[in-house]
């Protein structure tokens, strides 16, 4: 009969170990409302859309590298909305070279003059640059290539490599980001925040990553200049006090102390 208290003693034990690991897992995990094998309708997006103080790279390649000099910038070379002609850097100051999208989200590209190329992505561009280009006859066979030089997102709080992330293709989405800041501590809260500048307003979404709504959020697309927050879990924000640390340990000694003898007292009294 003793034998047995102490079994259902230690089950009990063991029993508590196990649900607060499960509960531990359950904070921590992604997406925890998705049937594995399932199949759902992505949201459409066409990927990030060209805005207003961007900086593009435009390079037109042709079998005459004589009539390519007429379209491209050289190195050094930067066109902004404060000119209409290009201004040109020197090479010390290690400037990128490309269009500058003003306020009114206008380049100026060599032959074609003043385009508006704001709320277009880089391959409604690139189309829109050899259709001008071919229907006033300036050249045959050619083609264009659009990139961004300066679209990139900032990624602070609890991660493991928190700083700026250039965008890796015109689609960057939320997970990918945070890959790329090499994931989310433990000690992480999983509802994290998105901080989007956009038109003289300032947006804020909360996303919970444990849930699959993560993916219609209106954050799960980056857009140039977001900035991601993650905050820290209550406990580790707690343990930034150095006093509420010391206090917390000292508890937490006393604590298992206490409840180991009163566990042996226990035993011994139960195998008497």
């Amino acid at each position: 009969m003793k034998r047995n208290y102490f079994s259902l003693i230690c089950g009990a034990i063991m029993g508590l170990l196990v649900l607060s690991s499960c509960h531990t897992t359950k904070e921590v995990q992604y997406i925890q409302d998705i049937t594995p094998g399932s199949v759902e309708t992505a949201t459409p997006n066409l990927g990030l859309l060209i805005e207003p103080d961007d900086l593009l790279s435009i390079i037109v390649t042709t079998k005459d590298p004589e009539l390519g000099t007429l379209f491209n910038l050289q190195p050094g070379t930067l066109t902004s909305e404060f000119s209409t002609s290009s201004t040109t850097y020197s090479s010390s100051r290690n400037v990128d070279y490309g269009y500058r999208v003003d306020a009114e989200g206008n380049i100026v590209f060599p032959m074609l003059g003043t385009m508006h190329v704001a709320g277009l992505t880089r391959v409604q561009l690139e189309n829109l640059i050899k259709t001008r280009i071919l229907k006033e006859g300036l050249l045959k066979d050619f083609s264009v290539s659009v990139s961004y030089l300066n679209s990139r997102i900032s990624i602070i709080g609890d991660v493991r490599s928190p700083g700026n992330y250039d965008f890796k293709d015109d689609k960057y989405t939320l997970l990918q980001a945070l890959a790329d800041a090499g994931d989310l501590n433990i000690t992480a809260k999983r509802v994290i925040t998105v901080i989007r500048e956009k038109d003289g307003k300032r947006q804020v979404y909360a996303v919970d990553l444990k849930s699959r709504d993560l993916f219609d959020s209106p954050a799960y697309y980056l857009q140039q200049n977001d900035v991601i927050y993650v905050t820290p879990n209550d406990k580790k924000a707690a343990e930034s006090d150095s006093n509420a640390s010391q206090w917390r340990q000292i508890s937490t000694w006393m604590g298992l102390m206490s409840f180991v003898g009163s566990m042996v007292t226990l035993v011994i009294a139960l195998t008497k």
